[in-house]
């Protein structure tokens, strides 16, 4: 076995907190929408989800001011594929999602989003 990796030279990545159409209801619908969706290509990983019924959701909609019931997530991306990911959000083929924060460290996009630090299991 080999030496352990260094924080330095394992890949940068970016947390994007995520508001979701109302329709994805699990963490597997939010897989398969992103798979047949134009960022299939990309490395993205889910970490945190909160469908449009929970308080949570409700809580950060009202705070953006988003219309219905939109789901949350925060998604996790290699900053190599970061800039292509956000022209995407910010592009007119988009119609689904809106990326409402991003950082290097999940701890800031889940404090900027109101979200609740998962239990660890």
């Amino acid at each position: 076995m080999g030496a352990k990796v260094s924080k330095a030279k394992r890949p940068k990545r970016r947390w994007i907190g995520i508001a979701i159409p109302a329709t994805i209801t699990t963490r597997d619908d939010l897989k398969l929408f992103l798979k047949s969706s134009p960022l299939s290509p990309y490395n993205i990983k889910i970490y945190d989800f909160h469908d449009g019924e929970t308080d949570v959701a409700v809580s950060v909609c009202k705070t953006y001011g988003l219309s219905g019931e939109l789901g949350i997530a925060i998604v996790c991306v290699l900053l190599l594929e970061y800039g292509s990911i956000r022209e995407y959000f910010d592009s007119e083929l988009n119609r689904s999602l809106a990326s409402l924060s991003s950082s290097g460290k999940i701890r800031l996009v889940r404090e900027r989003l109101g979200l609740p630090k998962p239990l660890r299991r």
